[in-house]
């Protein structure tokens, strides 16, 4: 079942992209506002209990409600994993803002090309000009490319409670910030979850890029998990230290492209073998 909700929660998002933040996420980020206020006493085990509460506890309602819809009837529990899997990943959205930032930083456009990189989160470095905001975009397309193959592997591993499970800790990481060991256990699960989905990230791009620099790109530092996708995706864009141009923005969007398809393949002939 796992295939078939990838495939229809893709052509969903193809024809209607999901828009971010919505009406969920603003739920889920007064949620986590009002158990950080409650919770947090600064230990590492308060840490872990608001991560439990705030990511497995919705991710487990998830996951039964699936089970109990398939269990009356597959149909239902194919469109429930597809509907779950459609609200945690946003390929369409992501595609869609690379290709606008690069034909904004084609023209030249520095307000719209920074405006386009405010959506996408990241701070326009100070005094930049349009070939400056290149490489910052691509970095963080990356991660949220990297961030975007995790919730395909869980989904695909543990069904709708792992792709919750995997977005909502990313959420949790991004807005509970700081130097105490409440914040740092939070910080600490990320790696755990990236580490196998980031090397098949790497591996797919490799396969579908330039095999040899998108390897030595991802073993030439010792880089968290994140920092390696990005190392190694622009390695397998062929860039070196120089300066990219605004196509590579657009390049970034067709690499993922290639590479969700290259590892949805497999799994299509995964599954023809299992028949």
């Amino acid at each position: 079942m796992s295939f078939w909700a990838t495939l229809l929660a893709l052509a969903w998002d193809q024809v209607a992209p999901l828009l971010r933040p919505c009406q969920l996420e603003r739920l889920f980020d007064r949620y986590a506002d009002w158990l950080h206020e409650r919770v947090n006493a600064g230990s590492r085990e308060h840490g872990l209990l608001a991560w439990g509460l705030a990511a497995l506890l919705p991710a487990l309602a998830a996951g039964l409600l699936g089970h109990w819809l398939a269990a009356l009837a597959w149909p239902l529990g194919l469109a429930w994993s597809a509907a779950v899997l459609y609200r945690c990943l946003g390929l369409r959205q992501l595609v869609d803002r690379a290709r606008a930032l690069a034909a904004a930083l084609a023209a030249g456009d520095q307000a719209r090309a920074a405006g386009q990189l405010g959506a996408l989160g990241v701070e326009p470095p100070p005094g930049a000009g349009p070939d400056g905001l290149v490489r910052p975009a691509m970095e963080h397309l990356l991660r949220l490319a990297a961030r975007l193959f995790g919730v395909l592997f869980w989904f695909l591993l543990l069904g709708p409670f792992g792709a919750v499970a995997y977005a909502l800790s990313h959420l949790l990481a991004g807005r509970w910030r700081g130097d105490d060991d409440f914040h740092a256990a939070v910080a600490q699960v990320i790696p755990v979850l990236d580490w196998v989905p980031v090397r098949l990230l790497v591996f797919g791009f490799a396969v579908v890029g330039n095999f040899e620099e998108a390897m030595l790109a991802w073993r030439a530092d010792d880089l968290d998990e994140r920092e390696a996708a990005v190392a190694a995706g622009l390695g397998a864009l062929g860039l070196g230290p120089e300066a990219p141009g605004p196509e590579y923005v657009a390049a970034v969007a067709s690499l993922v492209n290639r590479t969700v398809l290259l590892w949805l393949g497999l799994l299509g002939l995964f599954w023809l073998g299992s028949l």
